[in-house]
């Protein structure tokens, strides 16, 4: 049996598996939610999460408006009466009609079948764009990875307050957006605001023209999603920006990422803790192992019913889709598309269970809308346009009116009502130790440990190469060169002493930081897998140097 020829048993009803559980998902249940009652459909919702992350009010969580868990929803409240499975999608055979899922505990698979299947996996990030990317830069696109950039920020305005070595006070006050596309301008926007509030009301010891946030952006102008059509809302943005006090870099990208500063392509080094990246998403790896047809971007192709073509039973939609605009192209990858989508997708499944011909996705768009911070927004709504305040309110509500439960609505709205009396949320919450095991990068010149500091971390070295250098009184003396498999460091951590010397990368220097937790249980289970393995008969001997010897 093919993925082209479904085949239902009389008397059961039509199994639906959709794989994500974004926004497609939410309005495929909805729309199938009569006909699961009936027991004419059985949906299945697979997603590794068990909630929804609502990303239009990413920015307002930033800057303390909105508690953190406020922009999640329950999965379990959204999908009902369609069934929720928790659990990683390990494989899908299409000819066979199943999707292997494995749960996160222990990799225990499972296998669900279906007679339908509507693939809505959304994107990832796209950790491939530049060095250090994956290892210094913050990204936005789940929950966690906001929750952990909101702790950092304020983590960055408490270690300034108290830090005297005003290059690393200047260091520590820099923050760089990259991406001017509407998440990266809402969020560099709301952060300028945020962060001068708190100087002036929460910390004394911070003058606020002391913080510099910087949006990068490599094309020309920023808010590419308006295009060539609404040149008056980008003109009115740009000014606003600019009034804000935020460096906008136009027609610049990042070329690297470090623990101390961004490289930029025009050659400027930015010293910064804060690299927050807004722009270039992948599509998850799932779709590799799917036999359809896909565009250039890597997304699964549908037709105008939002069918994969040349099957009866397979539909995509969201950011993995390439959906048929009405007006010609692609939908973009926005979230509005996703739940008109997802929605169609619901109302054919039930038309051709009826033997009635398929019905072609619609769904032109509304207008599109990006808060600027200090309640100014620009929007268009079919067309026609909104500046500054009236702007602002439609921006706000239209987005509140898409949170996907009545109880996150009336906690946000909650949340907005308190902020201007009570203050914005400044607790930062430490979910994870500050040293533990951590990927670096480093680009050529730059100190990995400089000598006379005090050792928190051991560094083992993966790609490249660096030297060891002593400072003496007739200057830096190479002690010796180090390459991939070296390790360094561990004199200073475990003798609770400082530095002796400074490591420098003299090439792009990959790392493995560990703390010494970490660095002594490494070298204790390395010791006992030598141990072990030397008595084994008949293998050649094998004696690692324990670390941190």
């Amino acid at each position: 049996m093919t993925a082209s020829e479904p085949n239902v048993e009389a008397g059961r009803p039509v199994r639906v598996v959709c794989l994500g559980g974004g926004y497609a998902a939410i309005y495929l249940a909805r729309e199938l939610k009569g006909a699961i009652k009936r027991g004419d459909v059985d949906l299945t919702i697979v997603s590794r999460d068990n909630f929804h992350t609502f990303h239009g009010f990413v920015a307002e969580m930033l800057a303390g408006k909105i508690a953190p868990s406020n922009i999640t929803s329950p999965a379990r409240r959204l999908f009902p009466p369609a069934r929720f499975h928790n659990a990683e999608i390990k494989s899908v055979d299409v000819d066979q009609r199943t999707v292997t899922t494995s749960r996160l505990l222990d990799g225990k698979e499972k296998v669900l079948e279906y007679d339908h299947l509507v693939v809505a996996l959304g994107s990832t990030d796209d950790l491939s764009r530049y060095p250090g990317i994956a290892q210094h830069a913050f990204q936005l696109k789940t929950f966690s990875d906001n929750f952990k950039v909101r702790n950092h920020l304020l983590a960055m305005l408490e270690m300034a307050e108290i830090e005297t070595d005003p290059v690393e006070r200047r260091r520590l006050l820099t923050f760089l957006v990259v991406g001017g596309g509407f998440g990266g301008v809402e969020v560099s926007t709301e952060l300028m605001d945020y962060f001068r509030r708190l100087a002036r009301k929460e910390y004394p010891g911070i003058d606020p023209a002391e913080i510099r946030v910087l949006l990068v952006h490599s094309g020309e102008r920023i808010l590419p999603e308006l295009g060539t059509r609404q040149p008056k809302l980008i003109g009115y943005a740009e000014r606003t920006i600019a009034k804000g006090g935020i460096e906008v870099l136009t027609g610049t990208r990042i070329s690297a990422a470090t623990r101390d500063e961004a490289i930029l392509s025009d050659g400027t080094v930015v010293p910064t803790r804060s690299i927050i990246s807004s722009s270039g998403t992948a599509l998850s790896p799932l779709l590799d192992l799917m036999p359809f047809e896909r565009d250039d971007r890597g997304r699964i192709i549908t037709d105008a019913n939002v069918q994969v073509p040349g099957t009866d039973n397979v539909w995509a939609a969201g950011d993995c889709a390439a959906v048929p605009h009405p007006h010609g192209e692609t939908c973009p990858a926005v979230a509005i598309y996703a739940m008109y989508a997802g929605r169609q997708i619901g109302r054919n499944i039930v038309r051709q269970m009826n033997g009635k011909p398929l019905k072609p996705f619609t769904f032109t768009g509304l207008g599109d809308a990006c808060s600027l911070g200090r309640h100014r927004a620009v929007s268009h709504l079919k067309g026609v346009r909104f500046y500054g305040l009236p702007a602002w309110i439609l921006w706000r509500t239209f987005f509140w009116w898409f949170v996907p439960t009545w109880e996150r609505k009336a906690d946000i709205a909650f949340d907005w009502l308190c902020a201007p009396v009570f203050g914005r949320d400044i607790v930062n919450i430490q979910i994870a130790a500050p040293y533990g095991l951590r990927r670096e990068h480093y680009e050529t010149g730059q100190a990995v440990v400089r000598q006379g500091e005090v050792g928190q971390q051991i560094y083992v070295i993966t790609a490249g190469s660096a030297d060891v250098v002593r400072e003496t009184a007739e200057g830096e003396v190479v002690v010796t060169s180090l390459g991939p498999g070296d390790h360094f460091g561990e004199k200073a951590v475990f003798e609770k002493s400082r530095r002796t010397a400074t490591v420098r990368a003299t090439s792009p220097l990959e790392v493995l930081s560990l703390g010494e937790h970490e660095a002594r249980t490494l070298a204790e289970t390395i010791q006992v897998f030598g141990a072990a393995v030397r008595e084994l008969p008949n293998e050649p001997e094998i004696n690692p140097a324990p670390l941190g010897t």
